[in-house]
Parts: C-alpha cells; sequence; structure tokens
C-alpha cells in the first residue's frame, strides 16, 4: 500500500494485551515504490505475529515511532501518532536543542515517547519484550586525492547517479530549479545524458518581479531552451506555516517558504528530481574553517557554542540576536551544549566531522522533509547526492579539497562548459521586494483568526494582533514559525492532534488557484 500526503496519514499501532497483540492501521506501508536509483523511502510490515519497519540508506525519511506501555506505533506523521491515542509528553531538552538551533538531533522529536529510526534503522517488535532497533549507519575514512581528482570524481560519480535514475525512470520529470549549484548540476545532467524535463520549477515570493534566484534560473533554462515556471504570487503566510508545521511532525522551522512547489505537485501524477544534500557533500558553509579548528583540539562544545550563536543570529531582530532559545526554552543552555557536543564529537574520526553532523543532523532531520514531505504527493523523487557512490565519495574527501568551497562550482564548470558564464544567483542584483497586495493582508488576517481559533489559544485577538504586527525579537518568519509551533505543542493531546490534522487539510483545501506567475516555454 503506498499512501499519498494529502490522504489521511497511514499510520500501523500494536498493543500488547496478554499473549496477543492488537493491531490497528495498515498492516503493510510503502512511502514510494523503491528501486535501485537512489530515493527518499520507508516501509513497515506486520506479518506473522512480527513487525518489520525500515527506512533508507541515509535515513532520510523521518518515519517516527512509538513505544510506551506495551504499545509500539509507526507513521510518516508524528502529529497522527498523537491522534491515535500515543504519549504527547514533550522532550524539554529536544525542544531546548531545536529552539537554539533550529533542528532535532540524533533521533529526537519535540515528544518523549516519538523517535525517528536512525540511518539505516531497521525496527523489529514481536510483542515481547521492547521493540529493537538497529541502525546501518557506518563511519567514513579519510581517502587520498587530488583537488583535480576529487573534481573528476565529482563529475563520474554524480554522472552514473543521474543515469541510475533515468534508467530507473524513462518517463516524463520536472526539476526543481534554485539559483544555486544542487538543481543546476541536477539539469545539466540530465541533459548531458539525452533527456528533456517536462518542466523546471522555481518558487519566490516576489510578486511580478523575479527574485535573484529565480533569475538566475531563467537565465540557464532560456540558455539550454528548457521550459520554466516562476512560482511568484503573494502567499497566505500564517496557512503554509501550520501546513509545514503539521507536515514536517513539528521537527523543523523551514519550509513554509516551499509551499508553493507543495501546491505544484498537489494533484499530480508526477516524478521530480530533488537537489537534497548536493550542498553540505561539497562544499563546507562559511563557518567550516573555525569549526575545523575546534574539531582538531576536540572542542565539540565550542561548536556547538558556535551553532547556537550563529542560528541565534540569523533568526533574530539586530537589536536581539539571543534566537529563541532565551524566549521558549530559557536557561537551557549549558545542557543544549553538553547534549550537542557528543553529538558532534561521534563524528571526531571523519574528515570534517562538523560536515558530518550537518549532513546526519540537519539535513537528515529538517531538510529532508523537501523529498518526504513538500515533494511527497509526486509518484517518486530521485534524489542523486543521496546515491551511495556518490556519498560514500564526498564524506571521505579530505577537508583539504573541500575548504575552499569552490569544489562544486568547478565540478559543474569543468563538466559543462559551454555554461559556465551564466551566474548563480549571487550573481545577480537583488530587485526591490514588493509588497504584498491588499487582499492578501485581509487573508492573512482571516487565517490568523481561523488559525488560533482551532489551536484553542486563549487571549485569540491579542495573539491574532501579535501574528499582524511587525514582530519584536525574531525575524518576521521565524516570529511566526517559533510562536506557531509552541501553540501547537501546547495541551497537545489526542483531539488536538486530530484538530490539527483537520487544520492543515482545510488549510489546503483552501490554497491559493493561482500559482504560476510567469512561463518560459523552451
Amino acid at each position: 500500500m503506498t499512501a499519498r500526503p494529502d490522504d489521511d496519514p497511514p499510520f500501523l499501532m500494536l498493543r500488547r494485551e496478554g499473549d496477543d497483540v492488537v493491531v490497528r492501521g495498515a498492516r503493510r506501508w510503502r512511502s514510494v515504490e523503491h528501486g535501485k536509483a537512489a530515493t527518499v523511502w520507508a516501509e513497515w510490515d506486520w506479518t506473522d505475529g512480527r513487525v518489520t519497519a525500515k527506512v533508507d540508506r541515509y535515513g532520510f525519511f523521518n518515519l517516527f515511532w512509538y513505544e510506551k506501555d506495551g504499545v509500539v506505533a509507526v507513521s510518516p506523521s508524528l502529529v497522527k501518532l498523537v491522534a491515535e491515542g500515543c504519549d504527547a509528553t514533550q522532550d524539554k531538552r529536544g525542544l531546548a536543542v531545536f529552539h537554539r538551533i533550529g533542528i532535532f538531533v540524533n533521533d529526537d522529536t519535540p515528544l518523549e515517547h516519538v523517535k525517528t529510526l536512525p540511518p539505516g534503522g531497521v525496527l523489529t517488535w514481536d510483542g515481547k519484550g521492547p521493540a529493537k532497533v538497529e541502525s546501518g549507519a557506518t563511519m567514513p575514512g579519510t581517502q587520498e586525492i587530488s583537488r583535480d581528482g576529487a573534481v573528476e570524481g565529482m563529475i563520474t560519480h554524480f554522472r552514473s547517479a543521474v543515469g541510475r535514475a533515468l534508467e530507473e525512470h524513462d518517463g516524463p520529470f520536472h526539476v526543481p530549479l534554485s539559483g544555486g549549484r544542487d538543481s543546476r548540476h541536477i539539469l545539466l545532467e540530465v541533459l548531458h545524458q539525452g533527456r528533456r524535463p517536462e518542466s523546471c520549477i522555481t518558487f519566490h515570493h516576489n510578486g511580478s518581479i523575479p527574485n535573484r534566484e529565480a533569475m538566475a534560473a531563467r537565465a540557464l533554462c532560456e540558455r539550454l531552451g528548457v521550459t520554466h515556471e516562476m512560482l511568484g504570487y503573494a502567499r497566505p503566510r500564517l496557512a503554509d506555516v501550520v501546513r509545514a508545521l503539521v507536515m514536517t511532525g513539528l521537527c523543523a522551522d523551514e519550509h513554509s517558504q516551499m509551499m508553493p512547489l507543495n501546491d505544484y505537485f498537489l494533484g499530480r501524477d508526477a516524478v521530480s528530481f530533488d537537489g537534497i544534500a548536493g550542498d553540505i557533500l561539497t562544499n563546507p558553509d562559511d563557518s567550516a574553517d573555525w569549526f575545523m579548528g575546534l574539531s582538531l583540539k576536540g572542542d565539540w562544545k565550542g561548536i556547538a557554542q558556535g551553532m547556537m550563536d550563529g542560528h541565534g543570529k540569523v533568526i533574530s531582530q539586530a537589536h536581539w540576536g539571543k534566537g529563541a532559545g532565551p524566549i521558549y526554552s530559557p536557561g537551557m543552555d549549558e545542557e543544549v551544549r553538553d547534549y550537542v557536543a557528543p553529538a558532534i564529537a561521534q563524528y571526531a574520526d571523519a574528515p570534517d566531522p562538523y560536515q558530518m553532523f550537518w549532513m546526519f543532523h540537519r539535513t537528515r532531520r529538517e531538510i529532508n522533509f523537501v523529498p518526504q514531505a513538500i515533494l511527497g504527493s509526486a509518484r517518486k523523487v530521485f534524489c542523486p547526492y543521496l546515491d551511495p557512490e556518490f556519498v560514500e565519495f564526498c564524506i571521505s574527501l579530505p577537508y583539504s579539497v573541500t575548504k575552499d568551497q569552490q569544489l562544486h562550482n568547478d565540478a559543474i564548470a569543468r563538466a559543462y562548459p559551454e555554461v559556465a558564464d551564466i551566474p548563480y544567483q549571487e550573481g545577480f542584483a537583488e530587485p526591490p521586494m514588493q509588497r504584498a497586495p491588499l487582499s492578501a493582508k485581509v487573508r492573512g488576517l482571516g487565517d490568523a483568526m481561523r488559525i488560533v481559533s482551532a489551536l484553542g489559544v486563549e487571549n485569540r485577538m491579542g495573539e491574532v494582533m501579535r501574528f499582524v504586527k511587525a514582530p519584536e525579537k525574531l525575524t518576521r518568519r521565524q516570529a511566526d514559525i517559533y510562536a506557531l509551533h509552541a501553540h501547537c505543542l501546547a495541551g497537545l493531546d489526542r483531539g488536538k492532534a486530530q484538530r490539527l490534522l483537520d487544520l492543515a487539510a482545510e488549510l489546503v483545501a483552501r490554497r491559493p488557484a493561482k500559482l504560476v506567475s510567469d512561463r518560459y516555454e523552451g
């Protein structure tokens, strides 16, 4: 059985009663028909008195599982588990980490008794004793390779990864296209192998005037003669946040901005590519050198503090800078440092410990919701950067060949010199932000009233005004996300979880009808 995200989320709940196990929900479920090409997937099967649940090699499908008092349950939706009666006691430490670095680490979730399966995870339970969870994660060594060899290796391994996907699927497909490297590399390689996407899709939030990311994507499509659709209409801000929170199991402070892409794929029997993991596998971010220095000293708490400080500044107003931690889980900085530090230290022998932590915690636990949920209504989503050969090659590269953050640029320029002159998004001037039309503001007020009412918020009018006014401490989007995240968790029980699912379904039904604001016919 394969379920779609716009349906009622699937689940399996098993309850031990004496010598018997009472079963509710789907006895068999598979997220997608996963073949040889790298995909993000999960499945479970209850047969002959035993459940087996599995996720993909790198654990990029967050399959939520629950165990307490003789009950074991699994679902791709954390909210669905609570709606079916699972204990919603909050994981205070997990939430404190989320408030400070924007992700849940290890296999944590907002709830104490709900976890996700680890990379290559397999859960088994036969009704006797506790459930057993095994991980398939392995640690990489460091290969000896020159910079030139790293560039050639990236080109070769990625070419093979895309080839395996195209061999598995010989029909039409789409390529979501940003202004960066990862999706550009996918588009150029599928064209190199003689296949053309039905369209490339770029979302932005600047009305009729494309932002610089959309400009870069359009310039590439025009050069290549590929159909390009821009999704630029004003969006229902709060409705998108609630949809994203429910869709990600309250585990991400990202993705509300991607709801136009989710809407584009809803109702389409489509196949898509996604560029997840390309950035972290090929280029460390601007903090990488600093964190590598701390790694060499074994200062894992220093890295944890650096991530906390960095995330706080990114999501804060300039005068605040402290992030969401002091607002939603005050007084827990030290506990968070003490918990995150060993999560980083487990990668001490990797070529780049910070890269590995970011890959298997932020990319696996947050960015993963793009192929799992945002593009989840597609029949299949190919993720060539998660091809095992490509991953194992990249995570074993010595830091000396990745540290300048130009490795991916060099590989693309060498493989496709005919488009090397087209800049990425940073090469375009950002146009002024367009003001949302009055109709969008009126809708936003109505959404705020509907949402706070459905969530059972006290002082409803005060909270509505909070979402209308300019935020005091966090940036606009993050203020909305963290406030609504807290409202969703407050008093979460079986009834409220069902109301959340119903609210998300209602907001999907009311999603904007207009999506494509500009189209280039290739």
